[in-house]
């Protein structure tokens, strides 16, 4: 198949250039052409997103281990948690800042004082 001694390719058998209408081609002015956006493929991407989106809200809701009530309620109790732990944090923050502070303004007035 490849390289065989009694095979020689003529001139006609190897492929030349495509026609000049089958590959774009740059613009006159030396810039590539515009892309133009796949519509069926960017609809049919979207009907999958939103397919998915409905499948998995409606399997979230069937196997809900509580009404709505209690998983809100228990959504919110989570949620509480959290913002009390960044609260506590950055009211933590603001305490060792006005300590920090209060504690350089004794310094430089001990050492106005001793000059």
């Amino acid at each position: 198949m490849f390289n065989t001694p009694g095979t020689s390719r003529t001139a006609s058998s190897i492929p030349k250039a495509p026609p000049p209408g089958s590959i774009p081609q740059p613009k006159p002015d030396g810039l590539p052409h515009e892309t133009v956006p796949d519509w069926n493929n960017i609809s049919l991407f979207t009907a999958g997103i939103a397919v998915g989106a409905i499948l998995g809200a409606t399997v979230a809701l069937l196997l809900a281990p509580g009404s709505g009530d209690q998983t809100r309620h228990s959504i919110a109790r989570r949620v509480g948690k959290f913002r009390g732990a960044d609260d506590n944090v950055w009211e933590d923050l603001a305490e060792e800042l006005e300590l920090a502070a209060a504690e350089r303004e004794e310094e430089e007035a001990s050492l106005s004082a001793e000059s």
